[in-house]
């Protein structure tokens, strides 16, 4: 009877292992994760999605990015959450500039015309990334860190 117990307890322990490994957490849906960001930002205005050329526009993503969600402000606050999924075999580093580039872009549109905007873009706005995602996020101090717990809990 010990020794069935111990096979037994030695293959519930195996199998726990098992699962616990299927997989390293450190890939999400863009589009889920972009979702479930802007609701933790809890955006003070308006935001809409952009594809397309538009999103070209605001994020020079050519063939770096194999798939992505990006929300903008509609009413010039300084709210975006744009999330990324790396092509096969770009460097999150390349990813990681483009969005810091789209951060100076922000500030440079705010500046000298909302300077509200642009100090908050220049104090709250984070990169970040986890395995084959990067993400941008820019708003209020407390809507940027829900956001960042959002994409750490998802990616962690």
């Amino acid at each position: 009877m010990k020794r069935f117990t111990a096979l037994l307890l030695a293959a519930f322990l195996l199998l726990s292992l098992a699962a616990c490994g299927g997989s390293d957490g450190r890939t999400a849906d863009p589009k889920t994760l972009a979702d479930d960001m802007l609701a933790a930002l809890k955006a003070q205005g308006e935001t809409m999605e952009v594809t397309g050329d538009t999103a070209e526009n605001y994020y020079a993503m050519g063939d770096m990015v194999k798939d992505y969600r990006i929300y903008l402000s509609t009413m010039y606050i300084g709210e975006e959450v744009a999330v990324f999924r790396l092509a096969e075999g770009k460097k999150a580093d390349d990813v990681k500039a483009m969005c810091q580039q789209r951060i100076q872009d922000l500030k440079d549109s705010f500046d000298g015309y909302l300077p509200e905007e642009y100090a908050a873009v220049e104090e709250n706005a984070v990169v970040l990334a986890s395995g084959d995602v990067v993400a941008m996020v820019t708003g209020t101090k407390e809507g940027v860190a829900a956001a960042k717990e959002v994409f750490e809990k998802a990616l962690g």
